[in-house]
């Protein structure tokens, strides 16, 4: 999982780091705006997610869930909804994205989100963020733990947009690139997300979860197996360099927490790394 964000380009995530230009992207094929949350939750037992044309429309159906329970949620708080894009790469399809020199396919093993990515649907609506969702990546995750986990994991990458969405409308710092008012850095000298922005949005993946749980959604097998994709991709280190995502345990409880509490606003209480709830 990946995170790149909006204003510094800084791209962080499992399998490598990389520093770029904060460009717009020159997309080969056309993303998809935000589904609109539609038909009901029982819904999603009929796609047919055997087949990565059945994954793609579950994918479809469970990001208008997410966006729609953070729409919910922001209208709460009297703030505008986080607003994000998503590509789903199929078979011969492919995106270009301000965070990946190399066009990201239905074969790229990484699933990330880009905050310096922009689209402007055909009603004139422009979509600032995205979240790339490889097929391959996707028949894969679900194989290893179920259709589920395809969602859960969909959620913690809508998380850091909703990262996003609290910093430019709270003014709060940045809870991936600060800590101790410093800048976090590799022995090459790369700015490191903190552990804690992975671990935020794992936290509210769980807090989603237990609203999808309420809906009918999903049943205790499904979040057994949600939690199993995370600790499948805890820290990891690459060329000599940690990425941090936290533990098992950390991931655990994370997504626990948020799943428990079943409230984003205890997920920020508990994770957002700054002086802002100490």
């Amino acid at each position: 999982m990946r995170r790149c964000k909006r204003f510094s380009g800084l791209c962080s995530g499992l399998l490598a780091t990389l520093v770029l230009a904060a460009v717009p992207p020159a997309m080969a094929s056309e993303p998809a705006p935000p589904p609109t949350p539609t038909g009901p939750p029982e819904y999603a037992e009929d796609i047919p997610t055997g087949t990565p044309e059945g994954l793609a429309e579950y994918v479809s159906f469970s990001y208008g869930n997410i966006a729609g329970y953070w729409t919910d949620h922001f209208k709460k708080l009297g703030l505008a909804a986080p607003s994000a894009f998503y590509a789903v790469p199929m078979a011969g399809e492919s995106y270009r994205t301000a965070c990946d020199p190399e066009p990201i396919t239905s074969s790229t093993e990484s699933v990330f989100y880009c905050g310096s990515d922009r689209f402007t649907g055909e009603q004139g609506t422009t979509y600032t963020g995205g979240i790339f969702f490889p097929i391959g990546e996707a028949v894969e995750l679900r194989s290893a733990n179920g259709d589920f986990a395809v969602a859960a994991v969909l959620a913690h990458e809508y998380g850091h947009e909703v990262q996003e969405a609290y910093m430019e409308q709270r003014g709060w710092r940045d809870i991936v690139l600060m800590r101790n008012d410093k800048p976090v850095l590799d022995a090459q000298g790369h700015t490191v997300p903190v552990k804690e922005s992975e671990l935020l949005a794992d936290c509210f993946s769980g807090a989603w979860s237990s609203h999808a749980e309420k809906q009918g959604y999903v049943d205790q097998a499904d979040l057994g197996a949600a939690v199993n994709a995370f600790i499948s991709v805890a820290d990891k280190v690459v060329g000599g360099v940690k990425h941090p995502h936290g533990s098992k345990y950390e991931r655990t409880a994370a997504y626990e927490l948020g799943y428990r509490q079943g409230d984003p606003e205890r997920c920020v209480q508990q994770y957002w790394s700054s002086e802002i709830f100490k």
